[in-house]
């Protein structure tokens, strides 16, 4: 853990110095909801939110997974997943089967449609994402990555 003291007291809340605005989660709250609704306001016309837009790719880059598997990846309650899943089972995106395993766990796959509509959205998203990293190096968003990864690491270890 970093010496308190070598970072800015602004940064910790019971410090006289608190001020939201050098506070990360403050940024990392604004951003997400920034992000979030401009995701849906594109994804919005071809029938998918942000929510599903995270399955979808969650889905892509791993494959069969199970409905808990995809609740810890998009970091979302297995009861939101399970709505969401189903709903894009309907739109015949994703494919629902008992696990070979145990019977008791529902793993989801995408559909042909399902990775058409990744496609498209990866195409619309595309732009955002440009635009969001507009002035940022490579390396920037590497490392901005790595601090993120670590933030998110040290809350889970708790």
């Amino acid at each position: 853990m970093a010496d308190k003291d070598a970072l800015s007291p602004s940064f910790f809340p019971l410090s006289e110095e608190f001020r939201s605005k050098d506070y990360p989660f403050y940024w990392v709250a604004r951003l997400n909801a920034k992000y979030s609704a401009d995701m849906d306001a594109l994804l919005k016309p071809k029938g998918l939110s942000s929510s599903k837009w995270r399955v979808l790719m969650i889905l892509h880059e791993h494959g069969r997974l199970s409905m808990s598997d995809i609740a810890i990846h998009t970091v979302a309650k297995l009861s939101t997943i399970t709505k969401i899943v189903y709903k894009m089972q309907e739109a015949e995106l994703v494919v629902t089967a008992p696990s070979a395993e145990d019977r008791r766990v529902t793993e989801v796959t995408l559909t042909e449609q399902g990775e058409a509509q990744l496609d498209v959205a990866r195409e619309l998203t595309h732009r955002l994402v440009e635009k969001a990293f507009h002035g940022l190096a490579a390396e920037e968003i590497v490392t901005l990555n790595r601090c993120l990864g670590k933030i998110f690491n040290n809350l889970k270890s708790s």
